[in-house]
């Protein structure tokens, strides 16, 4: 849980302090209802005096979204969902109320919430992508803005001076009418009768003569005439050849010995290198890895542990509430998959020891396995499930790291203890202290180094690491589990030397 914001509270403020008081009390009605996001919402309000913190249990860098330019988008955004989810949450109040699933005065709650969310006070963090609000109920409801009233333009009298003008008008035209002289009628005339000479037709030219055709004169023949014949040449008389005078033989000179080629030789190849392990196996380290199978380790990755302290603290939990807490990806089937996965990568001439922590008081030690028992190592881890134990409930770290340092040396040689564990020893109602634990192995073995993979960032154990110089890997997500656990387990690797 991370504090976001501190406002200081005014008198006017009691009825906001009172509803502060009944927080819970609404979450708890949403979160069996609805999903976390609309309960993570709203920001926790923590009244000290005349001051209230403001919390929120998402993980994450929060960022308060401001009215520039650039954050409008974001905020537009924000404020839709914001909406969408109070408008969710007014139904479920409505539905709740008619199937009497609530009382009168929690749904009154309800109501309150949903108008104190809308005050003008508010402001919009983002953490981890999800909106939350704080400052809810210390301002008012914002008024809606009515829409403008558009003036509607007076009636105009002023066509009422031209009344009389037209009344005068119509008295011309009704005097004019009676009393203008009746038209003169012209008595008809005969029209005059033109007589029109019709033209004569033209004449026809006579046709000319077409002139007469001139005879053509005939094209005149050509004769053959034959092309003078090539006079032949008379080929002049054979000369005989005389007869070849055969050479004497020649003799072949004796072949020429040639002198071998010499041949340099390769260069000899560099011998390689040869790679091996320098450490002897007396001096090789040791590592043991402690896995929590508790109860706990059956809560989804997806839940905060403020969530997950309220599933814990509510008294009669439905089969589809645990159902929900322990969806998958849940914290114990990803630890699994993630530490079979390293197994591989660790040094093949170290043992790794496995201690579990299911079974209250005393944890469960499987021993010593050897490089060639690495599958059944594997498939040990993969074999180990929670459940409730006749014994005892809890978590048995403390017994876990007391059998895990016994089973490696430590003062002579190096020592490693992988911890996957997400919280504190505590059986049965008891807690032992088990960072002095962890001063005091470091104190008894020196070479003994814990890291731990805090699951679910409790912090519980991160104290061991502390003690022996070892590392501490926070994982609050699936892939985070993966990746804290390769990073926990670098000092075992496997690593060769070159001569």
């Amino acid at each position: 849980m991370q504090r976001l914001a501190r406002v200081n509270l005014d008198q006017q403020n009691s009825a906001a302090v009172e509803l502060f008081g009944h927080y819970d009390e609404v979450t708890t009605i949403l979160l069996r209802h609805l999903p976390p996001s609309t309960a993570t919402m709203l920001a926790r309000p923590d009244v000290h005096g005349d001051v209230v913190e403001w919390y929120s249990e998402l993980q994450g860098q929060p960022y308060l979204l401001g009215n520039s330019e650039r954050e409008q988008q974001a905020r537009k955004q924000a404020e839709g969902l914001i909406s969408q989810r109070l408008a969710t949450v007014d139904k479920l109040r409505a539905e709740l109320l008619q199937k009497g699933s609530i009382s009168a005065e929690q749904a009154t709650l309800l109501e309150r919430m949903v108008d104190a969310a809308q005050h003008d006070s508010i402001q919009i963090y983002i953490v981890n992508k999800q909106p939350v609000i704080t400052g809810w109920g210390l301002g008012k409801k914002p008024i809606p803005v009515p829409p403008p009233v558009v003036p509607v333009p007076s009636k105009s009298l002023g066509w009422l001076w031209l009344l009389p003008l037209l009344l005068l008008l119509l008295g011309g035209l009704a005097w004019w009418l009676f009393f203008r002289p009746e038209p003169v009628q012209s008595q008809p005339m005969e029209p005059v009768k033109v007589e029109i000479s019709k033209p004569e037709p033209p004449k026809e030219e006579p046709k000319p003569e077409p002139p007469k055709e001139e005879p053509k004169p005939e094209p005149q023949r050509l004769e053959f005439i034959p092309e003078p014949e090539e006079p032949k040449v008379e080929e002049p008389p054979k000369v005989e050849e005389p007869p070849k005078v055969e050479e004497p033989p020649k003799v072949e000179e004796p072949p020429k010995v040639e002198e071998p080629l010499k041949v340099e030789e390769p260069p000899k190849p560099e011998k390689p290198k040869y790679c091996t392990k320098t450490i002897p196996p007396a001096q090789r380290p040791q590592m043991v890895i402690v896995f929590d199978d508790s109860l706990s380790m059956l809560f989804s990755l997806l839940e905060s542990p403020a969530s997950i302290q309220r599933f814990i603290n509510s008294p009669f939990p439905t089969d589809a509430e645990f159902d929900y807490m322990r969806r998958e990806p849940n914290r114990i089937s990803t630890a699994k998959k993630s530490a079979a996965a390293i197994i591989d990568k660790i040094d093949p001439n170290i043992d790794i020891g496995l201690v579990s922590l299911k079974m209250c008081p005393g944890a469960r030690n499987h021993g010593m396995f050897g490089p060639d028992k690495r599958k059944a190592l594997k498939a040990q881890i993969n074999a180990l499930q929670p459940k409730d134990s006749d014994q005892g409930t809890g978590t048995a770290l403390y017994s876990g790291l007391q059998q895990a340092a016994s089973m490696v040396d430590g003062i002579k040689r190096e020592a490693f203890i992988l911890v996957l564990s997400d919280g504190d020893d505590f059986c049965n109602g008891i807690k032992h202290d088990v960072c002095g634990l962890g001063r005091q192995i470091a104190k008894n073995k020196p070479k003994l180094k814990i890291n731990v993979v805090d699951i679910g960032g409790t912090k519980a154990a991160n104290c061991l690491a502390t003690a022996t110089k070892g590392k501490v890997f926070t994982a609050n997500s699936k892939a985070q589990v993966t990746s804290m656990i390769n990073q926990a387990i670098k000092p075992m690797v496997e690593k060769e030397e070159c001569k």
